[in-house]
C-alpha cells in the first residue's frame, strides 16, 4: 500500500475537520410530560374505596402519537401539524390516564356503587393560531361511565381554552398541562357523581 506524503495527509485532514465544522448540527430534541401533579386539596387526602374502574384514556387518531400538535387557523384551519424538535414523552391519551389515575387515588373516600367502568376519550389537544403571534390551546374531552348493573350510561364533554403563554411547542406544552390541571378536579367531580352514593 503506497503511503501519503506528509503534507498531503496534513492537507486531507484539514480538509475532513473542516467538512465536519460546516455540517450544520442537530438541535436537540425536546420531550415534555405534564409536569408533576398539583397537591390535592387538603380535605381529600384520606384513602377510600374506589367507586369504578378507569379504563385507558382513548384518543382521536391525529393525537394518537407523540407529536406536539398545532393548528394555522388562519392560513389553513383543516391542517393539523406537529412541532419538529418536541415531543411529548408518551401519548397525551396514556399522560391523560396517568394524571386521572392520581387524582382519582388522592379523592376523598365515598360509598360506592356496585363498582362501573369510566371510559375517556381525548378529542382535542392541540395549540390553535389564529395569527402567527397569537395562540391558544384546545383540549376537548368526553366521559362515560358504564354502570355495573347494566343500566344506561352516562355521559359528559368538556372543553377547555386559554391563551397560550407563548406562540411555540414550549407554550403549547404549558397551556396544555395547565388546561389539564383545571380539567381534572371537573372530572373528579363528576365521577364521584355517577359512581358513589
Amino acid at each position: 500500500m503506497k503511503r501519503l506524503p506528509p503534507f498531503t495527509a496534513l492537507l486531507a485532514t484539514a480538509m475532513l475537520l473542516a467538512g465536519c465544522a460546516l455540517t450544520p448540527s442537530v438541535p436537540p430534541r425536546a420531550v415534555y410530560d405534564l409536569g408533576p401533579p398539583p397537591a390535592p386539596p387538603a380535605a381529600s387526602t384520606a384513602a377510600g374505596p374506589i367507586a369504578w374502574r378507569l379504563a385507558d384514556v382513548t384518543a382521536a387518531p391525529a393525537i394518537a402519537g407523540e407529536g406536539i400538535a398545532y393548528r394555522l387557523a388562519f392560513q389553513q384551519a383543516q391542517r393539523l401539524e406537529v412541532y419538529r424538535d418536541s415531543t411529548w414523552a408518551a401519548p397525551p391519551a396514556a399522560l391523560l390516564t396517568q394524571r386521572l389515575r392520581e387524582q382519582a387515588a388522592a379523592a376523598a373516600p365515598c360509598t360506592p356503587r356496585a363498582p362501573g367502568l369510566i371510559t375517556v376519550h381525548l378529542d382535542a389537544f392541540e395549540q390553535v393560531f389564529s395569527s402567527p403571534a397569537q395562540s391558544e390551546v384546545v383540549l376537548r374531552v368526553q366521559a362515560t361511565h358504564w354502570p355495573a348493573d347494566g343500566s344506561a350510561a352516562t355521559q359528559q364533554s368538556w372543553r377547555l381554552t386559554r391563551p397560550a403563554p407563548s406562540p411555540d411547542a414550549t407554550g403549547a406544552v404549558r397551556g396544555l398541562a395547565e388546561a389539564v390541571d383545571a380539567w381534572v378536579p371537573q372530572w373528579v367531580v363528576w365521577a364521584k357523581g355517577v359512581g358513589c352514593r
